[in-house]
């Protein structure tokens, strides 16, 4: 069982709607895995973490979980167990991201 986290990149001042994106999910026993979203915001850990600086970031239940909190879950999962040959993982830096729709 696994925990999906996202953030917002569009919100609409006048009507509220909003576009989302997958940053990733959590998974009991397994490194953090990243969704790479195309590159189109971020091509690594780096620069997820100067990407999150001022997005809210929301687990799938909706609960907002504190940038601090989710640099610190993804710190904690690098020692976590890491099967990157399966589903077409790509490791960049020690750390896993994916460039496809998953959950």
């Amino acid at each position: 069982m696994g925990t999906n986290y996202y953030t917002k990149i569009k919100e609409c001042k006048h009507c509220g709607r909003f576009e989302e994106i997958h940053l990733g999910k959590s998974s009991a026993g397994w490194k953090f895995c990243f969704n790479l979203n195309g590159g189109k915001y971020y091509k690594n850990y780096e620069e997820l973490k100067e990407f999150l600086q001022d997005k809210v970031i929301k687990d799938e239940y909706g609960k907002v979980v504190s940038f601090e909190t989710f640099i610190k879950l993804i710190k904690n999962k690098q020692s976590e167990k890491n099967d990157q040959n399966d589903y077409g993982a790509i490791n960049i830096s020690g750390y896993i991201f994916y460039d496809c729709e998953f959950s």
